[in-house]
Parts: C-alpha cells; sequence; structure tokens
C-alpha cells in the first residue's frame, strides 16, 4: 500500500456556501467536529447557539449573524471554541499566562496553575524573572537558590509527565529578564543541554537593552530592580570589598542570536515597548506573552481569539470594505460573549478575564488575500494595501467595542487613563472622543495569532504569513488501517490559490512564496501591522540556511526596538521539516498528470509547540 496521497480542497469565493475539502475536512472532523458524522453547518451551528447563550433579549437574531459568519468561513473562531461549544465544561480559550513568586508556595501555585489549565487544553505563559538568581544566599535556611532555571525545570518535567501520561502535549512559554543573573544559565539549557524541550522560551527585552547592544556597553545584572553583587578580592585582610556584577551587551546579544539562528530560539519579546503601549497601565503590567507570542498580559491573563478570513473578504480583486466592517463588528461581539459563556480553570483567571474583557479578533489568509488584490506580499504597494486593512479593523473593532460598552457597560477596570496608553494615542479623535464619553468593553481587542490548523480548515494562507508555497510535501505520522501500527505518510499539498489562478490561466505575478521573499520584507510586514495592533503578533520570520549570521542580527537589531515580539526559523535549524516545499513546475505537472491537489496553510509555529493552542 502507498503511503503517498494526493487530496482534494479548493479556495471558494466570498459570500458562497463554504464547506472544509480536503486536507481541511480531515484536520475539521480530527479536531474541531463532535464526532465523524458532524458537517460543517451543524458545527457552525453548535459554535453559534453556544456562544449566543450571554445574549439577552436578542439571542436569535445574534445566533443567526454568529452562524452566518462562520458557515461562509468570513470569521474563523479559535481552535478551543471550536473544540468546547457545547460541551458540559466547555473551556474556549486558547492560552493563560500565570505568575509566580520566589518561595516554595509560590512555586508550587505555578505548578498547581499550570497544570489544572494544562488539563483543559490550554497553553501557559510564564515569566521567571521574580525567582532570585542562582547562589543567592538564603537567610531562612542559610543555603543557597538554585535560580530560575531550576524552576523552568519543574514545570518542563510536569509537561513531560501529562505528556507521558497519554494527555496532549503542553504549551509553555518561559521567559526570563535579559538582567536576570541567571540569564546566560537560561540560554544554554535549552540549546546546549537539550532542556526545556517542552517549552518555547524567550528573553524579555527594553530599549534600555537594545541602546546598550548598539553602544558595546555593559549591562548589569539585578533582581528586583537592584544590582548583583559578588565578593571581591580584598587589597586588606579583614576588609569585604563587594563588586556589581555585569554582561557585556554584545556578549549576551552574540548568545541570543548564535542559538536563535541554530535553533529558532531563543524569541525576543520586547515587554518593555508592550508595557509603553499598554491599555491598562495604570491597573496591570504585562508580565509574559502566551506560548505563541501573540498576545502580552497581565497575571492571571487570558487569550481569546477568533480571526478573520480577509481572503474571502476580496471580491473581483477588490477588498469589500462594508463586509469586512460588518465581520469585525460580529466577531468583537462574538469574542466578548465567549468571555461570558467560557467555562475557567481557575478562579482568579475567571476574576480577572471578567474585570479587564480582553479578547484577540485577529486574521488569517492575508497572503492569499494580496495575491488576490494583485500586490505582491513584501512590496512597497503591499505594504501600503496592508497598512489600509489593519488601520481599518483596528478602527472598527474599537467602535464596535465601544458600542458594546453603550449597551453593555463597559470592562470593570476601565478608567480615564485608559486614553493615555500608547496604543490609544494612535486611534482617531472621534474614537478616542467616543470612549471618553461611553468608556469601551474590552481592554485590548486586536491580535495576529499563528492560525495553522484553522487556516487549513478554511483553506487559506495562515496569519499573515505569506503563502508557504505552490505546493509542498507534507509528512506525518497515522495509524495503518491494517496493523494500526504508527508509519510514516506523505502527501502532496498544492496551494487551493496557486490551483485557482493556474485553471484560470490567471496572472501569476503577485504570488510569491515565504522563501522567495528578502529576510527583510518578512520584518516589513510584521512593523507594519504591529502599528495597528494592540496586543501582538506571532509571525515567522523566515530565513534561508546559508543566510550570513551578521546580515540576520542587523536585521534583528534594526526591527526588535519595533515588535513586540519576533521569532525566526532558519531553514533546516528544527531537523527533519514536517513541509518541504516544492517548486511551480513541480506543482504544476502534478496539477496537469494527477488532476487532483490538496489545498493548506503552513503552521507558522516552527517548534511545534505552539499547534496545542489551536486544537
Amino acid at each position: 500500500m502507498s503511503n503517498k496521497e494526493i487530496v482534494l480542497n479548493q479556495d471558494q469565493p466570498a459570500n458562497s456556501t463554504f464547506q472544509p475539502k480536503g486536507l481541511g475536512d480531515t484536520i475539521f472532523k480530527q479536531r474541531y467536529a463532535q464526532g465523524e458524522s458532524e458537517s460543517w453547518e451543524a458545527a457552525c451551528r453548535r459554535v453559534a447557539t453556544h456562544v449566543a447563550k450571554s445574549e439577552n433579549g436578542s439571542r436569535p437574531k445574534w445566533e443567526g449573524r454568529f452562524y452566518e459568519k462562520l458557515s461562509e468561513s468570513l470569521f474563523v473562531a479559535g481552535g478551543r471554541i471550536w473544540y468546547g461549544s457545547g460541551r458540559a465544561k466547555g473551556q474556549l480559550l486558547n492560552c493563560f499566562v500565570v505568575p509566580t513568586d520566589d518561595s516554595r508556595e509560590g512555586w508550587g501555585q505555578t505548578i498547581k496553575d499550570m497544570l489544572i489549565i494544562s488539563g483543559t487544553g490550554g497553553g501557559v505563559g510564564i515569566n521567571c524573572s521574580p525567582v532570585r538568581p542562582r547562589g543567592t544566599p538564603i537567610r531562612g535556611t542559610g543555603g543557597e537558590a538554585t535560580g530560575a532555571v531550576s524552576l523552568m525545570q519543574i514545570i518542563n518535567q510536569t509537561g513531560e509527565v501529562i505528556k507521558a501520561g497519554g494527555g496532549r502535549r503542553t504549551a509553555l512559554m518561559l521567559c526570563l529578564d535579559y538582567n536576570h543573573g541567571d540569564i546566560m544559565e537560561f540560554l544554554d539549557a535549552k540549546l546546549d543541554l537539550g532542556r526545556l524541550n517542552n517549552a518555547n522560551v524567550s528573553v524579555l527585552v527594553d530599549d534600555e537593552f537594545f541602546k546598550a547592544v548598539e553602544n558595546d556597553e555593559d549591562i548589569v545584572l539585578k533582581f528586583r530592580g537592584q544590582a548583583i553583587t559578588k565578593k571581591a578580592d580584598s587589597e586588606e585582610a579583614n576588609e569585604e570589598a563587594f563588586e556589581t556584577r555585569s554582561i557585556p551587551a554584545r556578549e549576551l546579544w552574540d548568545r541570543i542570536i548564535e542559538n536563535s539562528y541554530n535553533s529558532a530560539e531563543p524569541g525576543i519579546l520586547n515587554i518593555g515597548l508592550a508595557n509603553k503601549m499598554n491599555n491598562i497601565h495604570y491597573y496591570k503590567p504585562l508580565i509574559s506573552t502566551n506560548p505563541c507570542g501573540e498576545i502580552w498580559l497581565e497575571k492571571y491573563g487570558c487569550c481569546c481569539l477568533g480571526a478573520i478570513n480577509l481572503s474571502r473578504h476580496i471580491v473581483d480583486g477588490e477588498m469589500n470594505w462594508d463586509l469586512l466592517s460588518d465581520t469585525v463588528t460580529v466577531g468583537v461581539r462574538f469574542l466578548d460573549n465567549v468571555l461570558d459563556v467560557n467555562q475557567y480553570p481557575l478562579k482568579e483567571i475567571e476574576e480577572n478575564c471578567r474585570k479587564v474583557r480582553r479578547i484577540g479578533l485577529g486574521v488569517m489568509g492575508l497572503g492569499h488575500a494580496l495575491v488576490k488584490m494583485g500586490v505582491r506580499y513584501g512590496s512597497d504597494e503591499g505594504n501600503e494595501a496592508v497598512d489600509k486593512i489593519m488601520k481599518f479593523i483596528k478602527e472598527r473593532a474599537y467602535e464596535a467595542s465601544v458600542f458594546l460598552a453603550v449597551e453593555r457597560g463597559p470592562f470593570e477596570a476601565y478608567d480615564d487613563q485608559f486614553l493615555q496608553s500608547g496604543f490609544v494615542k494612535t486611534l482617531p479623535r472621534r474614537i478616542k472622543a467616543s470612549i471618553k464619553e461611553h468608556g469601551i468593553r474590552n481592554c485590548a481587542l486586536l491580535t495576529i495569532a499563528p492560525t495553522g490548523t484553522t487556516s487549513m480548515v478554511a483553506g487559506t494562507s495562515s496569519g499573515i504569513e505569506p503563502v508557504f508555497a505552490a505546493g509542498y510535501n507534507r509528512r506525518y505520522y497515522d495509524a495503518d488501517p491494517d496493523s494500526n501500527d504508527r508509519v510514516l505518510k506523505e502527501e502532496m499539498v498544492i496551494d487551493p490559490l496557486f490551483q485557482e489562478l493556474y485553471e484560470e490561466g490567471a496572472d501569476m505575478s503577485a504570488f510569491v512564496s515565504s522563501r522567495d521573499l528578502a529576510v527583510e520584507d518578512h520584518m516589513k510586514v510584521q512593523a507594519v501591522c504591529q502599528k495597528h495592533i494592540d496586543n501582538s503578533i506571532s509571525k515567522t520570520i523566515n530565513i534561508p540556511q546559508d543566510y550570513p549570521i551578521e546580515d540576520y542580527a542587523a536585521l534583528m537589531l534594526k526591527y526588535g526596538p519595533l515588535l513586540k515580539g519576533m521569532t525566526v526559523y532558519r531553514t533546516g535549524s528544527r531537523g527533519n521539516e514536517p513541509l518541504s516545499p516544492i517548486t511551480v513546475e513541480d506543482a504544476v505537472a502534478h496539477l496537469q498528470n494527477e488532476g487532483v491537489v490538496v489545498g493548506a496553510a503552513q503552521s507558522d509555529c516552527p517548534t511545534g509547540v505552539c499547534e496545542i493552542s489551536d486544537a
């Protein structure tokens, strides 16, 4: 029996009945349908009915509106919403951030929180910076602290136990301040020692960090804002002297660059920029992102995710702005409802999330949308189009949240200081005036999440990624129906939009794959989008295997201060890749000779740990 398969999927025009095809249909039935017999229409009705439960007086109307957007794939709910809706204890949120503390009790609480959340299918982000560095004296016991990395190892091993016990793979983000005393140990732990293999790891940075690197200064290592000292050699036998511990900024930067170049980690999370733009700066600081980095969260914060399918809003080569406006409005209301109908894993999360009402309305299909519009991803014209689209979504989303505040009241922690946040200052005067008058329903509204599997179901490109390729080979393990053993299978995937353009004999000049782009083109697109996103962005910066590390370092230093987070994937740095792109010529040959194709988006999480959050 051959393990090579070719499967069908097709992109479909907006406002038509949508049906997942081929691989998309397989993923839908395996991950999101409640039983193989549940149809696409029935699943959309189930989700719409469940989320509309929080409506008072107008429930039938909004159930119908939600169903319309879902069934036509104009709006795509996050994976947990698809999976959990209609279940008795439906946990609909993808990811969370929990705090930790510098004590045994604090460590124990963090582990407990992580275990409970993981059991509901949620990912967890944890900032371990509050833990005192290794070797710090402990007055109570007379011993020395084992440091932040030791807590990370306990968390990681807990994830290993969950996985070994037949549970789902744990999704974790472990991060540490760049000036923490354990920073070098942290960087070594993942790459050199093979530890923390169940987590994404990232370094937390700010403007001072980038300035220190540019000026070749030393970074003073700190704990709780105080410089860390070590005993120095004294000139007098009876005198003790201490010197401040520091590290050359360039040495730290070079280690970060080298590790990420070789293994796609650590990521860089700009906590300084995130808090500068934080809409609830007056209430709670942002301490970590979720595992995939698309949302910065306060302690016990949550990710409430859904995405607008931009490709389905392109009609006759142009954006249908009225349709997009309507989808944004419905999407904001849908996600606000999710916060009310959700079954929360922890009471602390429920209390916080209902006080701040943070949601994450994102997009998918940007790559396909630009191709349909005839503009090249990463070009000046393409970036102008992206800027216009994202600015429009930003303004419509904030207007929709103000309308909800009029109807339902603003989020509980709202204060006029909201208007002084760095991000709110980017809004038009008319929207700020409306917020001042009525308040706003959600503390933050927008994100760019990885939409790997949901994009596959929708048959479009993922998030704000470019089209991955005209086609690719996908390798995966599946059960052999004869022996029930797990066997490695392979299937040929042809991008559905490429198929459509080819069969129509259309102009293909705007069809550009991720590996055809200059590295800086990826970063420019993310920077354009970040201006209009109040949460954060999960995007993979693809770089060729032979890309000069010096050029990579220069671009990271150039764009790092502009972005709330950066993740880079160098071809081949993760070993055996599940997806391998094929050439346009090979894709055409399969269309001509086979006549049947599969359409799907790539996963934009190179580590693979992100996938838990989308299922």
